[in-house]
């Protein structure tokens, strides 16, 4: 057991869970290592260990909420349904989660907005991985789609619009029924055109 009583972990699971509420009552810009040591009682190097520094904390604040999100979501790909209705509940789903998240902690979606702005590696895997689901999906409702990957990418472009986190800010006093009405158009249009291509 290291000198500062915790496993290394449980240290760095904390760390996440303090950095996480300083965000949210702080603000994520007045986040400060030193800060997230002190609340655990630790010192600020014993936390150098594990987070390189503030942007690597920040990651992992993010990192924690996007795996939480995806826990949510993940269930979707494999629920009831035929596949293109298992798609559309897929990303109204992130969408739903991505403006709750927005109105009820703007810090930390704030924190995730500078991530993706900065095109940070733990945003990025998460695209990987929505991307995959995605891809699955489009395979199962167009069983002669030649290449899943490919257009799951071109889904995945055309739904920034509505999944992108700084488009969701825009659009977040607008009427939640019309958006998801857009979103459905958007994606049974890309579908016939996939049908139609393969």
């Amino acid at each position: 057991m290291p000198r500062t009583g915790l496993a290394p972990d449980e240290l760095r699971r904390r760390a996440i869970e303090v950095a996480n509420h300083r965000i949210k009552t702080v603000g994520y810009c007045k986040l400060r290592v030193t800060d997230v040591a002190a609340e655990l009682g630790v010192s600020h190097a014993a936390l150098y260990t594990h987070f390189s520094g503030k942007a690597d904390l920040l990651d992992a604040v993010v990192g924690h909420w996007l795996d939480m999100a995806q826990h949510d979501i993940r269930a979707v790909v494999t629920g009831p349904g035929t596949a293109e209705q298992r798609l559309e509940n897929w990303l109204i789903q992130r969408l739903r989660v991505k403006r709750a998240a927005a109105v009820k902690n703007p810090e930390l979606y704030e924190a995730y907005c500078q991530a993706t702005d900065r095109l940070r590696d733990v945003v990025q895997r998460h695209k990987e991985i929505w991307r995959e689901q995605i891809a699955i999906l489009l395979a199962q409702a167009i069983p002669d789609l030649q290449d899943p990957a490919r257009a799951a990418r071109l889904v995945q472009s055309a739904m920034y619009v509505f999944h992108h986190p700084r488009l969701v800010l825009e659009y977040l006093d607008a009427d939640a029924d019309e958006v998801e009405t857009r979103l459905r158009d958007m994606l049974h249009t890309l579908i016939a055109g996939l049908r139609c291509t393969s």
